[in-house]
């Protein structure tokens, strides 16, 4: 039992990164695009300057998912070491 509340207060830890991690990465909004022809030639140069803005904002967060998840594979393979560990240690006590 003496273990178990360490590897709990671990548990807790790993999950508070858990929920900081998965909030990071936040998708663009799209720009708007009219479609009117006149307002097209009229606003042309927003048009533009926002769609290559949005485009560089979604190569971000297509970046920021890729290390969001390798940073995520990285903690499930501690915790599934650190689970395995845990299950010896059941299976020690409980023979």
């Amino acid at each position: 039992m003496a273990l178990l509340k360490p590897t709990w207060a671990v548990m807790v830890v790993l999950s508070w990164g858990s929920a900081a991690i998965a909030g990071t990465c936040l998708p663009p909004a799209p720009p708007w695009m009219p479609t009117d022809a006149d307002d097209v030639q009229a606003y042309a140069d927003l048009l533009k300057r926002d769609a290559e803005a949005y485009f560089t904002d979604v190569e971000r967060y297509f970046r920021c998912l890729d290390q969001q998840r390798r940073e995520v594979f990285d903690q499930a393979r501690d915790v599934s070491g650190s689970y395995a560990r845990v299950l010896e240690f059941l299976d020690d006590v409980m023979n």
